[in-house]
């Protein structure tokens, strides 16, 4: 694989950009933010039930940071995890405090969502 990835970079002119491993959302549960958040349910236990605790997307964090070690200075590293994770809370908030999801399917985000991240997108083009 790696053999691949150095033949592969070799064909890049300018950047690469890779977006980093996110966690999977419940899809089939982002429908019951709004009812829980009017109901009174503590955000965070939301935050539980929508991203479980359990979650095993950082084995493919790993593989991408050593994807991008490999790659060298001509790949770019796109994280999320900044834009939705709590530290104080260790949950990720994919909706806001009125309910609206950010997500739509376990990686797809919303409008919503997308002007949540879109600083990320603009910076990365104003470097272009």
């Amino acid at each position: 694989m790696k053999e691949q990835m150095i033949r592969f970079v070799s064909t890049i002119k300018y950047k690469m950009y890779i977006l980093d491993a996110f966690p999977s959302i419940d899809r089939w549960k982002v429908p019951q933010i709004g009812p829980m958040i009017k109901n009174g349910t503590d955000p965070v236990a939301i935050d539980n039930v929508l991203v479980p605790p359990q979650n095993t997307y950082f084995m493919a964090r790993k593989r991408y940071a050593q994807l991008i070690k490999d790659c060298g200075k001509k790949c770019v590293l796109i994280d999320y995890v900044p834009e939705f994770y709590q530290a104080n809370t260790k949950t990720f908030r994919v909706f806001d405090k009125k309910g609206f999801s950010y997500f739509t399917t376990p990686s797809h985000l919303t409008p919503h969502g997308l002007e949540k991240i879109r600083h990320i997108w603009t910076d990365i083009c104003r470097k272009l």
